[in-house]
């Protein structure tokens, strides 16, 4: 398996070319930016001495879209505007499989867009009954960043790792829009496999965490761009989400 390394350094390039061009004449810009992932689950084996009786296993896929000022910002002018729809559903029972979608979509005209936002997914397993269970825990995932314009930059950063401290990992795209080179689509797909056995009265938990940072401009839209040290800022931030959601876990969900 081949995870890619994400890479701060490429992120500060991404963000300083962008930068570059803001003083130049902007068309209208536009952001399109998902992740898409599924879960699937295999019971290996089981103490259980009836085969396929999986007593005592249960399972809670979730998704939240945070809105604290950590893991939210977002800024507009004249006609920019965003989506990210943040449905934030309870927990539900999950047999075999789990899938989950984070998508933001911007757009300007005569106006800015900056935003940043994270969703964060996860499995979560308990053991009430008397069987231990041996658990195999396929995580597919693809990230993908569309942008076009002048001046147009989305990026996304990708973290997964579960409860036990035993497998981590993350992955990173960006695409950048500017004169000369109005449309960029980056893209990165992965599967990530756990082992585990859960005993007897035993819990394990899985996350993933996304974060989707993007930034528009269009022509004519008088802006108040977002300084270049709160940029910097944000750009850090994105380093650090596996952390924050880490202890956001630690704290409450686990």
């Amino acid at each position: 398996m081949k995870t890619s390394i994400f890479k701060p350094q490429n992120a500060g390039i991404a963000l300083a070319l962008s930068l570059s061009f803001v003083d130049q004449a902007l068309a209208s810009a536009s952001y399109d930016s998902r992740v898409s992932l599924s879960y699937s689950i295999t019971v290996l084996d089981s103490a259980n001495p009836t085969g396929g009786d999986n007593t005592g296993l249960n399972i809670l896929g979730t998704y939240l879209q945070p809105s604290d000022d950590s893991s939210f910002y977002a800024a507009v002018s004249g006609d920019g505007q965003y989506l990210a729809p943040s449905p934030n559903p309870a927990a539900v029972a999950v047999t075999g499989s789990f899938n989950g979608t984070f998508t933001t979509t911007g757009s300007a005209v005569l106006g800015s867009v900056d935003s940043l936002h994270t969703g964060l997914f996860g499995l979560e397993f308990s053991n009430s009954g008397p069987y231990g269970y041996s658990l195999a825990v396929n995580l597919n995932y693809a990230l993908q960043a569309s942008v076009h314009g002048e001046y147009a930059n989305s990026s996304i950063f990708f973290d997964y790792w579960d409860g036990a401290g035993s497998l981590s990992g993350f992955d990173y795209v960006s695409a950048a829009a500017f004169t000369g080179y109005l449309d960029d689509q980056q893209s990165a797909t992965n599967t990530v496999t756990w082992h585990f056995t859960l005993a007897a009265g035993a819990t394990q938990q899985l996350y993933a965490q996304a974060g989707i940072q993007s930034h528009l401009e269009s022509a004519d839209a008088s802006p108040v761009p977002l300084p270049g040290a709160a940029w910097l800022f944000l750009s850090g931030m994105m380093a650090s989400l596996a952390l924050m959601g880490r202890r956001k876990h630690a704290a409450g969900m686990s």
